[in-house]
C-alpha cells in the first residue's frame, strides 16, 4: 500500500479526491488478501494508520487529524465518511466465506473444502 501511495505523490489531490480513492482503489489492495486470511491486529492498525494518514495528510507529513477514526469509519447514513476499518472488512470477508460452505453446498470449492478438512455435518 505505501509504494500505490508513492505513485500518487506528485499529484495534488483535495480531500474529496483522496477520499474517491481510497474507497475506489486503495480499500481494494488488501481485500483479496482479506478474503482468504485472517489478518493480525497489528497489520489492520498499520492498514487504518495509512488510510486516516492519507486521508489527512495526503502524501507530505503536514496535516493534522480533524475528525475522529470512529466518525470516519461510520457509514455515510449515519453521518460518517464510509471509508471501512481493516478489521471490520477482514471480518466479513472470512465470514462470508463461512456463509458459502454452509449454504452452497453445490460450488466445488466447497465441496473440495468439505470433503476435506469438515468432519461431521456441522462445521461450526
Amino acid at each position: 500500500m505505501q509504494t500505490r501511495l508513492a505513485s500518487w505523490k506528485n499529484r495534488l489531490l483535495n480531500k474529496p479526491g483522496r477520499l474517491t480513492l481510497l474507497s475506489s482503489i486503495f480499500s481494494s489492495i488488501p481485500s483479496y488478501y482479506m478474503h482468504i486470511s485472517w489478518f493480525p491486529q497489528s497489520i489492520c492498525k498499520n492498514i487504518d494508520q495509512t488510510t486516516r494518514n492519507f486521508i489527512w495528510r495526503g502524501t507530505n507529513d503536514k496535516g493534522i487529524h480533524l475528525v475522529g477514526w470512529k466518525k470516519i469509519s461510520h457509514p455515510k447514513s449515519l453521518d460518517g465518511i464510509g471509508i471501512r476499518s481493516a478489521r471490520q472488512v477482514n471480518t466479513c470477508l472470512l465470514g462470508k466465506l463461512v456463509w458459502d460452505v454452509i449454504q452452497s453446498s453445490g460450488k466445488i470449492w466447497v465441496n473440495l473444502l468439505s470433503n476435506r478438512y469438515v468432519v461431521g455435518h456441522n462445521i461450526l
